[in-house]
Protein backbone atom coordinates (compact mmCIF):
# COMPACT_ATOMS: atom_id res chain seq x y z
CA UNK A 1 0.00 0.00 0.00
CA UNK A 2 1.37 3.38 -0.81
CA UNK A 3 -0.89 6.31 0.54
CA UNK A 4 -2.68 8.10 -2.53
CA UNK A 5 -2.48 11.18 -1.93
CA UNK A 6 -6.04 12.29 -4.52
CA UNK A 7 -7.64 9.79 -1.36
CA UNK A 8 -8.29 11.42 2.36
CA UNK A 9 -8.20 9.95 5.52
CA UNK A 10 -11.29 9.82 7.50
CA UNK A 11 -11.92 9.19 11.59
CA UNK A 12 -14.19 6.61 12.66
CA UNK A 13 -15.26 4.82 15.68
CA UNK A 14 -16.58 1.25 15.20
CA UNK A 15 -17.23 0.81 18.75
CA UNK A 16 -20.36 2.21 20.46
CA UNK A 17 -22.90 2.16 22.99
CA UNK A 18 -26.25 4.07 23.89
CA UNK A 19 -29.64 3.57 25.72
CA UNK A 20 -30.55 0.59 23.46
CA UNK A 21 -28.12 -1.48 25.93
CA UNK A 22 -25.98 -0.24 28.24
CA UNK A 23 -25.05 3.43 27.56
CA UNK A 24 -25.93 6.34 29.55
CA UNK A 25 -27.11 8.82 26.56
CA UNK A 26 -29.43 8.27 23.58
CA UNK A 27 -28.52 6.95 19.85
CA UNK A 28 -28.79 11.27 18.97
CA UNK A 29 -26.99 12.44 21.51
CA UNK A 30 -24.15 10.13 21.35
CA UNK A 31 -24.08 10.83 17.41
CA UNK A 32 -24.55 14.01 17.87
CA UNK A 33 -21.07 13.62 20.16
CA UNK A 34 -19.18 11.76 17.51
CA UNK A 35 -19.53 14.57 15.04
CA UNK A 36 -18.81 17.82 16.98
CA UNK A 37 -15.58 15.73 18.29
CA UNK A 38 -14.37 15.40 14.49
CA UNK A 39 -15.52 11.87 14.04
CA UNK A 40 -16.68 11.18 10.07
CA UNK A 41 -18.34 7.43 10.56
CA UNK A 42 -19.53 5.60 13.22
CA UNK A 43 -20.79 3.00 14.38
CA UNK A 44 -23.64 2.44 17.09
CA UNK A 45 -23.27 -1.24 18.43
CA UNK A 46 -25.41 -1.71 21.22
CA UNK A 47 -25.82 -5.62 22.51
CA UNK A 48 -28.32 -7.45 21.04
CA UNK A 49 -29.65 -4.31 19.44
CA UNK A 50 -29.76 -3.13 15.80
CA UNK A 51 -29.76 0.72 16.13
CA UNK A 52 -30.92 2.73 13.44
CA UNK A 53 -31.19 6.64 13.01
CA UNK A 54 -33.61 7.16 10.26
CA UNK A 55 -32.20 10.74 10.15
CA UNK A 56 -29.16 11.06 6.99
CA UNK A 57 -27.98 14.46 8.43
CA UNK A 58 -24.63 14.44 8.07
CA UNK A 59 -24.62 18.16 9.45
CA UNK A 60 -26.18 16.30 12.88
CA UNK A 61 -24.62 12.74 12.55
CA UNK A 62 -21.23 11.34 10.90
CA UNK A 63 -21.91 8.62 8.13
CA UNK A 64 -23.44 5.83 10.32
CA UNK A 65 -22.70 1.91 9.41
CA UNK A 66 -25.15 -0.39 10.73
CA UNK A 67 -23.78 -2.54 13.45
CA UNK A 68 -24.15 -4.67 16.81
CA UNK A 69 -22.38 -6.28 19.73
CA UNK A 70 -23.60 -9.85 19.48
CA UNK A 71 -23.40 -10.49 23.30
CA UNK A 72 -23.32 -13.91 24.68
CA UNK A 73 -21.82 -15.98 27.63
CA UNK A 74 -20.11 -19.60 27.50
CA UNK A 75 -20.56 -20.21 31.06
CA UNK A 76 -19.24 -17.20 33.03
CA UNK A 77 -17.08 -16.70 30.24
CA UNK A 78 -18.00 -13.58 27.98
CA UNK A 79 -18.11 -13.65 23.91
CA UNK A 80 -18.78 -10.48 22.10
CA UNK A 81 -18.34 -10.03 18.90
CA UNK A 82 -19.12 -6.93 16.74
CA UNK A 83 -20.65 -6.82 13.39
CA UNK A 84 -20.16 -4.20 10.58
CA UNK A 85 -22.71 -3.31 7.49
CA UNK A 86 -24.93 -6.04 9.09
CA UNK A 87 -28.72 -5.90 7.02
CA UNK A 88 -30.31 -7.63 10.05
CA UNK A 89 -30.44 -8.39 13.77
CA UNK A 90 -28.20 -10.80 14.84
CA UNK A 91 -29.28 -13.30 17.42
CA UNK A 92 -26.52 -14.76 19.81
CA UNK A 93 -25.08 -18.20 20.29
CA UNK A 94 -26.12 -19.87 23.10
CA UNK A 95 -23.29 -22.54 23.33
CA UNK A 96 -21.59 -22.99 26.50
CA UNK A 97 -18.17 -23.73 24.64
CA UNK A 98 -16.18 -20.43 24.00
CA UNK A 99 -14.82 -22.17 20.52
CA UNK A 100 -18.18 -22.96 19.44
CA UNK A 101 -19.79 -19.32 20.67
CA UNK A 102 -16.96 -17.78 18.83
CA UNK A 103 -17.55 -19.75 15.88
CA UNK A 104 -21.07 -19.05 15.82
CA UNK A 105 -21.60 -15.83 16.47
CA UNK A 106 -19.24 -14.78 13.58
CA UNK A 107 -20.88 -16.73 10.81
CA UNK A 108 -24.31 -15.16 11.80
CA UNK A 109 -22.46 -11.60 11.23
CA UNK A 110 -21.39 -13.05 7.76
CA UNK A 111 -24.72 -14.55 6.79
CA UNK A 112 -26.40 -11.25 7.74
CA UNK A 113 -23.76 -9.22 5.40
CA UNK A 114 -21.10 -8.13 8.23
CA UNK A 115 -17.90 -7.96 8.47
CA UNK A 116 -16.99 -9.58 12.24
CA UNK A 117 -14.55 -8.28 14.82
CA UNK A 118 -13.32 -9.90 17.91
CA UNK A 119 -13.77 -7.58 20.89
CA UNK A 120 -11.71 -6.91 24.07
CA UNK A 121 -10.47 -10.72 24.05
CA UNK A 122 -9.03 -9.41 27.64
CA UNK A 123 -12.46 -8.27 28.90
CA UNK A 124 -12.94 -10.70 32.09
CA UNK A 125 -9.59 -12.52 30.58
CA UNK A 126 -12.10 -14.23 28.66
CA UNK A 127 -9.74 -16.25 25.89
CA UNK A 128 -6.63 -16.37 23.87
CA UNK A 129 -4.94 -16.94 21.16
CA UNK A 130 -5.56 -21.00 22.00
CA UNK A 131 -9.24 -20.43 21.25
CA UNK A 132 -9.18 -17.94 18.66
CA UNK A 133 -7.10 -19.96 16.35
CA UNK A 134 -9.93 -22.37 16.07
CA UNK A 135 -12.34 -19.50 14.91
CA UNK A 136 -12.75 -18.39 11.09
CA UNK A 137 -14.13 -16.26 9.40
CA UNK A 138 -13.64 -13.02 11.21
CA UNK A 139 -11.70 -10.40 10.28
CA UNK A 140 -10.71 -8.24 12.88
CA UNK A 141 -9.50 -8.19 16.65
CA UNK A 142 -9.26 -5.28 18.66
CA UNK A 143 -5.94 -4.71 19.55
CA UNK A 144 -6.91 -1.53 21.46
CA UNK A 145 -10.35 -0.71 23.50
CA UNK A 146 -10.96 1.72 25.65
CA UNK A 147 -13.22 0.43 27.84
CA UNK A 148 -11.12 0.82 31.57
CA UNK A 149 -11.68 -3.31 32.09
CA UNK A 150 -10.26 -4.49 28.82
CA UNK A 151 -6.18 -5.18 30.11
CA UNK A 152 -5.51 -4.10 26.92
CA UNK A 153 -1.97 -3.97 27.43
CA UNK A 154 -2.04 -7.59 29.76
CA UNK A 155 -0.34 -8.14 32.46
CA UNK A 156 3.07 -9.90 34.37
CA UNK A 157 1.64 -13.58 33.64
CA UNK A 158 -1.05 -12.73 30.80
CA UNK A 159 0.05 -11.20 26.94
CA UNK A 160 -1.24 -8.32 25.27
CA UNK A 161 -4.26 -8.10 22.64
CA UNK A 162 -1.34 -7.17 20.62
CA UNK A 163 0.54 -10.22 21.04
CA UNK A 164 -2.46 -12.66 20.64
CA UNK A 165 -2.87 -10.91 17.29
CA UNK A 166 0.80 -11.70 16.54
CA UNK A 167 0.55 -15.24 17.33
CA UNK A 168 -2.93 -15.52 14.94
CA UNK A 169 -0.78 -13.63 12.26
CA UNK A 170 2.60 -16.28 12.73
CA UNK A 171 0.65 -19.00 12.19
CA UNK A 172 -1.09 -17.57 8.85
CA UNK A 173 -4.64 -15.80 9.88
CA UNK A 174 -4.93 -12.37 8.06
CA UNK A 175 -6.46 -10.77 11.00
CA UNK A 176 -6.46 -6.99 10.99
CA UNK A 177 -6.33 -4.66 14.04
CA UNK A 178 -8.53 -2.18 15.21
CA UNK A 179 -8.42 0.78 18.09
CA UNK A 180 -11.83 1.45 19.39
CA UNK A 181 -13.62 3.41 22.07
CA UNK A 182 -16.10 0.75 23.35
CA UNK A 183 -17.74 3.88 25.06
CA UNK A 184 -20.52 3.53 27.39
CA UNK A 185 -20.43 6.98 29.43
CA UNK A 186 -20.89 10.45 28.01
CA UNK A 187 -22.16 12.55 31.25
CA UNK A 188 -19.14 12.22 33.54
CA UNK A 189 -15.50 11.34 32.28
CA UNK A 190 -13.37 9.73 34.40
CA UNK A 191 -10.67 7.04 34.12
CA UNK A 192 -13.10 3.89 35.89
CA UNK A 193 -15.56 5.37 32.99
CA UNK A 194 -16.15 4.27 29.69
CA UNK A 195 -15.75 7.76 27.77
CA UNK A 196 -15.51 8.48 23.92
CA UNK A 197 -12.95 9.62 22.35
CA UNK A 198 -10.04 6.82 23.54
CA UNK A 199 -9.54 4.90 20.22
CA UNK A 200 -10.53 5.17 16.67
CA UNK A 201 -9.15 4.15 12.75
CA UNK A 202 -8.31 6.43 9.79
CA UNK A 203 -9.53 4.63 6.75
CA UNK A 204 -8.15 6.16 3.17
CA UNK A 205 -10.69 6.19 0.77
CA UNK A 206 -11.87 8.68 -2.63
CA UNK A 207 -15.26 9.01 -0.71
CA UNK A 208 -16.76 9.05 2.12
CA UNK A 209 -19.81 6.21 2.09
CA UNK A 210 -20.99 3.12 3.83
CA UNK A 211 -19.71 1.01 1.15
CA UNK A 212 -16.51 2.23 0.69
CA UNK A 213 -15.31 2.36 4.31
CA UNK A 214 -16.38 -1.25 4.59
CA UNK A 215 -14.30 -2.02 1.57
CA UNK A 216 -11.24 0.19 2.52
CA UNK A 217 -11.40 -1.61 6.32
CA UNK A 218 -11.93 -5.42 4.77
CA UNK A 219 -8.23 -4.65 2.77
CA UNK A 220 -6.75 -3.23 5.61
CA UNK A 221 -6.56 0.50 4.14
CA UNK A 222 -6.60 2.29 7.26
CA UNK A 223 -4.77 2.46 10.84
CA UNK A 224 -5.90 2.23 14.28
CA UNK A 225 -4.83 4.86 16.67
CA UNK A 226 -5.23 6.75 20.44
CA UNK A 227 -3.80 9.96 19.53
CA UNK A 228 -0.60 9.46 16.78
CA UNK A 229 -1.82 10.31 12.94
CA UNK A 230 0.28 9.19 10.27
CA UNK A 231 1.26 11.50 7.24
CA UNK A 232 2.56 9.46 4.45
CA UNK A 233 3.06 5.47 4.47
CA UNK A 234 4.62 3.29 2.07
CA UNK A 235 4.20 -0.67 2.34
CA UNK A 236 5.86 -2.59 -0.41
CA UNK A 237 8.58 -5.72 -0.67
CA UNK A 238 11.51 -3.09 -1.05
CA UNK A 239 11.01 -0.95 2.04
CA UNK A 240 8.62 0.41 4.85
CA UNK A 241 8.48 3.90 5.22
CA UNK A 242 6.29 5.75 8.18
CA UNK A 243 5.96 9.79 7.92
CA UNK A 244 4.00 11.51 11.31
CA UNK A 245 1.63 14.21 11.05
CA UNK A 246 3.42 15.77 13.69
CA UNK A 247 1.19 18.90 13.87
CA UNK A 248 -1.54 16.37 15.33
CA UNK A 249 0.06 16.82 18.52
CA UNK A 250 3.16 19.53 18.84
CA UNK A 251 1.85 21.82 21.24
CA UNK A 252 1.62 25.46 20.38
CA UNK A 253 5.29 26.37 22.46
CA UNK A 254 6.87 23.07 22.17
CA UNK A 255 10.26 22.89 20.38
CA UNK A 256 10.51 20.66 17.20
CA UNK A 257 13.65 18.71 18.01
CA UNK A 258 12.36 18.07 21.85
CA UNK A 259 8.72 17.46 19.88
CA UNK A 260 10.17 15.07 16.91
CA UNK A 261 12.39 12.78 19.85
CA UNK A 262 8.71 11.94 21.62
CA UNK A 263 8.17 9.48 18.77
CA UNK A 264 9.12 5.88 18.85
CA UNK A 265 8.30 3.70 15.70
CA UNK A 266 9.00 -0.63 16.17
CA UNK A 267 8.85 -3.07 13.19
CA UNK A 268 7.19 -6.18 14.06
CA UNK A 269 7.74 -9.47 12.18
CA UNK A 270 7.05 -13.09 12.92
CA UNK A 271 5.87 -13.72 17.10
CA UNK A 272 5.64 -10.03 17.59
CA UNK A 273 9.84 -9.91 17.52
CA UNK A 274 10.92 -6.17 17.04
CA UNK A 275 13.18 -6.34 14.28
CA UNK A 276 13.88 -2.56 14.06
CA UNK A 277 13.27 0.49 16.40
CA UNK A 278 13.66 4.14 15.21
CA UNK A 279 12.58 7.49 16.84
CA UNK A 280 11.60 10.76 15.39
CA UNK A 281 8.88 11.61 12.96
CA UNK A 282 10.49 9.65 10.26
CA UNK A 283 10.85 6.18 9.71
CA UNK A 284 12.25 3.17 7.47
CA UNK A 285 12.65 -0.91 7.34
CA UNK A 286 14.07 -2.68 4.68
CA UNK A 287 12.51 -6.34 4.71
CA UNK A 288 14.64 -9.35 4.55
CA UNK A 289 14.01 -12.57 2.89
CA UNK A 290 12.92 -14.00 6.28
CA UNK A 291 10.06 -11.88 6.90
CA UNK A 292 6.48 -13.52 6.94
CA UNK A 293 5.06 -9.92 7.23
CA UNK A 294 5.33 -6.86 9.04
CA UNK A 295 3.35 -4.63 11.23
CA UNK A 296 4.07 -0.91 12.61
CA UNK A 297 3.64 0.68 15.99
CA UNK A 298 4.50 4.37 17.27
CA UNK A 299 4.45 5.42 20.88
CA UNK A 300 4.91 8.94 21.65
CA UNK A 301 6.43 8.40 24.81
CA UNK A 302 5.84 11.45 26.53
CA UNK A 303 1.64 11.43 25.89
CA UNK A 304 1.57 7.37 25.92
CA UNK A 305 -0.78 7.82 22.68
CA UNK A 306 -0.02 5.24 20.17
CA UNK A 307 -0.42 3.79 16.40
CA UNK A 308 -0.93 0.71 15.03
CA UNK A 309 -0.37 -0.40 11.35
CA UNK A 310 -1.61 -3.39 9.62
CA UNK A 311 -0.18 -5.98 8.95
CA UNK A 312 2.44 -6.20 5.18
CA UNK A 313 2.47 -9.44 3.76
CA UNK A 314 5.72 -10.27 2.38
CA UNK A 315 4.05 -12.80 -0.58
Amino acid sequence: MVTDLTSKWYKGNLHTHTTNSDGDASPSHVAEWYRSNGYDFLCISDHNHLTILNDSNQKKWPLLIPGEEVTSAAGKTPVHVNGYGINELVKPSVSNDVVTALSENVQRIVSAGGLASINHPNYKWAFGYSQLAKVSGYRFIEVYNGHHLSNSEGDLERPSVSNIWDQLLTRGKKILGLAVDDSHNYHEIGPDLSNPGRGWIQVQVNQLSKNSILQAMSQGNYYASTGVELGELVLNKKQIRLEIDESATKQPNEKRDNHQSNFITSFIGVNGTVLHVEKGVSSKYIPSKKDLYIRCEILNSKTGQKLWTQPFWME
